[in-house]
């Protein structure tokens, strides 16, 4: 008698969530790769805190990616912009960044989805928010992965998940490192 696979005993219901799962894990994956690309081909020139960011659209498909980093303009090689202090109001998040190449081109984020490898701070969740942003998607390793961030941040990243909720955006949270 033939073996039925795995796959065929799972209920529908239960197969659409483990593909959307994975789903979830290759935008993240790639959101990672986006963030710790070269600064030459968009990735984050920030030492330690690299962040990745992608907006998907309803139907699953990429309106924009972005890494934190210099708005457009700004001469990243300059080395006192990298000093403690200084960096966080010389590098965009990751959040902004993307936005910003989205509006660009004119997209329509009503209803999309962020895939963003670090929780959105305080300022970055509002503008998400007015947005209309229905979904962000993070990797449940996102804030041990970033052990080096000041307290500050830490703060302002629960402030910023307490806005997203409030507002009724839906905050997933995904563990990467699990496979089927």
């Amino acid at each position: 008698m033939a073996k039925k696979s795995d796959l065929t005993l799972i209920s529908p219901t239960c197969r659409r969530k483990i593909d959307l799962l994975e789903t979830h894990r290759l935008w993240l994956k790639r959101a990672a790769e986006i963030a710790l690309a070269s600064p030459e081909k968009g990735g984050s020139p920030h030492p330690s805190v690299k962040v990745g960011a992608i907006l998907v659209d309803a139907k699953g498909l990429e309106i924009a990616h972005a890494a934190n980093g210099f708005a457009h303009g700004i001469d990243r090689r300059r080395p006192e912009r990298y000093e403690n202090g200084a960096r966080s109001l010389w590098i965009n998040c990751a959040e902004q960044m993307v936005i910003a190449k989205a509006a660009r081109n004119q997209a329509d984020l009503k209803g999309a989805k962020l895939y963003v490898t670090l929780e959105p701070c305080a300022i970055c969740a509002g503008l998400l928010v007015e947005c209309g942003i229905c979904e962000v998607i993070v990797p449940l390793s996102s804030r041990r992965s970033y052990a080096k961030l000041k307290a500050k941040w830490k703060k302002s990243i629960e402030i910023g998940s307490s806005k997203l909720m409030e507002a009724g955006v839906k905050v997933t949270v995904v563990d990467v490192s699990s496979t089927r």
